[in-house]
């Protein structure tokens, strides 16, 4: 396959790329005829890193509308519903998020699941017949949303760990003893080997900041590298004191973040004007934290609007994080690409020759054209094989 004239993120001139075996084989000019892009930029494949399958689109419905506007409602609402679903419902509702995900250019997630009680697991079976189904258009990767650290919760963690989920999951701070959460989750991951992926401090109380305990925790057992931490809400309404002495240990960890911008604007800081609960992105990021970027809740009860374009939450952080400077709207692309390949360990991601061809040409020119425009996504290719694709057709009248 030849992909003709197109404009490589972080490149200059346009150029041509030759697919072969689900891999980039060459990049340059060549004389064969392909399909023409006009110079329109292609990027690897984005990576959703955080989200949730399972509460996905279901706004409205059996009594799901946060009035509030709050975490621990849109909590409980969901709580009173989730148990009452099939398993075709889930199904049906993941399966109509991951297309989203494909058309807006994603070729890997992550999706959270609730472990915290026995439905779960049927949960956990609907989603990995979802992985089978779409096997070659998107790889899908699961965390256990669990409650580590009580006899219950541990019993349901193994069982899903036995099924094949990929990553120890849990909520500290939704938890009576925090660090019993976090000690049993890393006690779980070492014992199966497995990843973690913690939601940590999702609120907005500066007295609370399991953060640091974490960081502390991941380094005395030599866990760097293999622990992610999301949300960090309580770290924005630290001092700047406090907020540097964390960042530094949670550096000296090795710990992923992720920050998901468009649902901590909606739930988080609206008891502290003008702050809004968004992680304080540029501060990890100057202190050497990978930092990457998530769709997170979409349209549920913990956000009523939402969807599954990563490029639109990179412009939206840029907008709520003032990453304006020409190399932090560079960094907001990073952040759904590189950065959580990285979480997730991909091998062969990128452009370069020999890597896996996960590729999304955009109607755009330039990189900072798609970021602005937020735009259309033209072509997505799965390992070579192309799995949308959308014509536009722009008519002045």
């Amino acid at each position: 396959m030849i992909l003709k004239n197109l404009r490589l993120w972080g490149r200059g001139e346009p150029v041509d790329i030759i697919v072969d075996e689900g891999k980039i084989a060459f990049v340059g000019q060549v004389q064969e005829e392909g399909e023409d892009f006009g110079g329109r930029a292609v990027f690897p494949g984005f990576v959703e890193v955080h989200c949730h399958l399972d509460k996905t689109l279901s706004p409205g419905v059996d009594g799901l509308e946060n009035q509030s506007g709050t975490l621990l409602e849109a909590i409980e609402r969901w709580r009173g519903s989730k148990t009452k679903r099939t398993k075709e419902d889930y199904k049906a509702r993941a399966r109509a998020a991951i297309r989203q995900a494909i058309s807006r250019g994603t070729t890997h997630l992550r999706s959270h699941l609730d472990m915290d009680t026995p439905k779960g697991l049927e949960v956990l079976e609907a989603m990995l017949e979802l992985r089978a189904e779409f096997a070659g258009r998107i790889d899908l990767e699961f965390v256990a949303l669990g409650v580590p650290g009580t006899p219950e919760g541990d019993a349901l963690m193994e069982q899903a760990l036995e099924m094949g989920i990929d990553v120890v999951g849990g909520a500290p701070h939704l938890t009576p003893d925090p660090v019993a959460c976090m000690k049993s989750a890393l006690d779980l991951a070492e014992r199966y080997h497995r990843p973690v992926d913690l939601h940590m401090d999702e609120h907005e109380d500066p007295r609370r900041l399991d953060l640091e305990t974490l960081a502390e925790m991941v380094r005395a057992r030599g866990l760097q590298g293999r622990v992610t931490s999301a949300h960090n809400c309580s770290l924005t309404f630290q001092t700047l004191e406090t907020q540097r002495r964390v960042i530094e240990k949670v550096a000296e960890a090795g710990i992923h973040t992720v920050s998901l911008p468009a649902v901590n604007l909606v739930l988080q800081g609206n008891g502290h004007p003008p702050a809004r609960g968004l992680m304080p992105i540029k501060a990890l990021r100057e202190a050497g934290v990978n930092v990457a970027l998530g769709s997170d809740n979409v349209r549920d009860p913990f956000q009523p609007l939402g969807n599954y374009d990563l490029l639109w939450q990179a412009n939206l952080a840029v907008h709520a994080a003032r990453l304006t400077r020409p190399e932090e709207r560079v960094a907001a692309l990073e952040m759904i690409t590189h950065a959580p390949a990285k979480i997730l360990g991909l091998r062969g991601y990128g452009l370069e020759v020999g890597c896996v061809a996960d590729l999304v040409i955009l109607d755009a020119l330039t990189a900072d054209e798609a970021l602005a425009q937020v735009a259309p996504r033209l072509r997505v290719y799965k390992a070579g094989r192309l799995v949308y694709k959308q014509e536009v057709v722009q008519s002045w009248l």
